[in-house]
């Protein structure tokens, strides 16, 4: 190593190894020999904790929250991704560029991004994957938080979608297709929740300054930015996932293809609807009680947790990408035909 280089060092775990995510708010996170440690002050006290920051794949930095540059490199050591987020959650992460991670991904990833066919076949894989999970996962957590076992109008919304999938000859008649799908799930959740026709989805819907969560009374704007909420929260494990394998965010096959970070959009989409839609209407609506925006979080975050979505969505890439003609002409040393 020549003289001046800082030491690489890599990951003890593979992100698909470690606790998924851990959430702090009104903390200070610090580095004190080697360790990560994180201060809260209750009352008088002052208390310290431990981050096992070598087994954890994301950490939520909430309001109030500040870190040090000692601590953010060792957590860039071991390839934390570090999103910081205000009141209902906002898109901002960090993750160090200079990871020194493989290419295989990234070069898989770029085949798909530059050829329209490549895109629209893994736009379509997105899209199932999304209605099987819903049907997997969230059919139960309608059930169990909205306490109803009237889900006839979830499984129209999905068996109306699955076939034009298949149909869908280009990703703006893909979108078209989804656009109605999400419309009718969303109407079903309103109906499941008795909000009915109130229910208007809005994004950013609410002045949180003025409504503080717990304290609204009109459930659809309750409902809103709990969505915006959970929303974000599942952008931030796609990419963590996205980072892990080396993929540009940008490399969008379905949203945005002119909006950095589409592709954060494409992934989380697979999970958010199945995971989010059922603990924000049940929440929104009092089925679950408490105050609404730490009950919820920590729903979600569980539920995360029981799924597996970090690994679920970096396996489901991994499956779904085309082959690397460029990494296997680099591996044999054979050059491209002329």
């Amino acid at each position: 190593m020549s003289k001046g280089h800082a030491k690489i060092s890599a990951p003890r775990l593979l992100v698909t190894q470690r606790e998924q995510a851990i959430w702090l708010e009104r903390a200070r996170v610090h580095a004190d020999h080697g360790r990560v440690i994180y201060q809260t002050r209750e009352a008088d006290l002052q208390k310290s904790y431990a981050i096992p920051h070598a087994n954890v794949a994301i950490l939520f930095l909430g309001q109030g929250t500040s870190v040090t540059q000692e601590a953010s490199r060792l957590l860039a050591e071991e390839g934390v991704l570090v999103a910081f987020v205000g009141t209902g959650g906002s898109p901002l992460h960090y993750g160090a560029l200079t990871n020194y991670g493989g290419t295989t991904h990234f070069r898989r990833m770029l085949t798909a991004y530059i050829d329209p066919e490549q895109g629209l076949r893994i736009a379509k894989e997105m899209m199932r994957e999304r209605v099987r999970f819903m049907e997997k996962v969230g059919f139960d957590a309608i059930e169990d938080h909205l306490k109803t076992d009237r889900i006839d109008g979830f499984r129209r919304a999905c068996s109306r979608f699955r076939p034009t999938i298949d149909a869908a000859r280009d990703i703006m008649s893909l979108l078209g297709h989804e656009g109605q799908y999400a419309k009718a799930l969303f109407a079903a959740f309103a109906g499941a929740s008795r909000m009915g026709t109130d229910f208007v989805r809005r994004q950013d819907g609410g002045d949180r300054s003025e409504s503080p969560y717990g304290q609204v009374a009109d459930p659809v704007m309750v409902a809103n930015d709990l969505i915006d909420h959970g929303n974000y929260l599942a952008y931030g494990f796609a990419a963590a996932a996205l980072w892990a394998l080396g993929i540009p965010p940008h490399m969008s096959v379905l949203h945005g293809k002119t909006r950095s970070g589409g592709l954060v959009f494409d992934l989380a989409d697979v999970i958010k609807e199945a995971i989010v839609l059922p603990l924000a209407f049940a929440v929104a609506s009092g089925r679950i009680k408490g105050d609404s925006e730490s009950v919820f979080r920590a729903a979600v975050m569980r539920q995360m947790e029981k799924q597996k979505v970090l690994s679920l969505m970096i396996s489901f890439m991994d499956r779904v990408l085309p082959d690397d003609p460029a990494g296997l002409l680099l591996n044999t040393g054979k050059k491209p035909d002329a």
